[in-house]
């Protein structure tokens, strides 16, 4: 397992220059309480982009997994937030704004769209109350590789 700090984090060179931002880059303020989307949190990779991330061992919602015929795996969350990931990008602009860099131990989407991150974030969570909306979710991600 990486530390918690390197997931979701390049070197400096590998960033996308994105030329609306001044350079160099504002601080970002992260808006996101940690309790609206616990047990996910995140990290920030200043001043370039930011991590969401869940700690696989913590078991987060793997009954409902179980019942959807999953394990809860990083792969699993994976496929739950591409389903998440396509609504968003369906009712929003832009493509490819968030990337994955996950393991066995974590689930990690980052994204040099800040604000998109935390939105992202906050829909994750919501997707999470409810096992039809995830079940829903994993098909639509399963639907796109079709």
């Amino acid at each position: 397992m990486k530390d918690l700090f390197q997931y979701g984090n390049r070197r400096e060179e590998e960033w996308e220059i994105l030329p609306w931002i001044p350079d160099p880059r504002p601080p970002f303020k992260i808006w996101v309480k940690p309790d609206q989307i616990a047990p996910f949190f995140l990290i920030p990779h200043h001043p370039y982009a930011i991590s969401l991330l869940l700690k696989i061992s913590d078991g987060f919602q793997v009954e409902e997994f179980c019942r959807l015929g999953r394990t809860g795996s990083s792969k699993d969350w994976e496929r739950l937030v591409r389903g998440v990931i396509r609504e968003f990008e369906k009712n929003n602009s832009g493509r490819d704004l968030f990337h994955f860099d996950s393991d066995e131990d974590v689930f990690c989407v980052y994204s040099q769209y800040i604000d998109d991150l935390m939105m992202l974030a906050k829909l994750i969570r919501a997707a999470c109350a409810d096992e039809k909306t995830m079940g829903m979710y994993l098909n639509m991600s399963e639907a796109e590789k079709t």
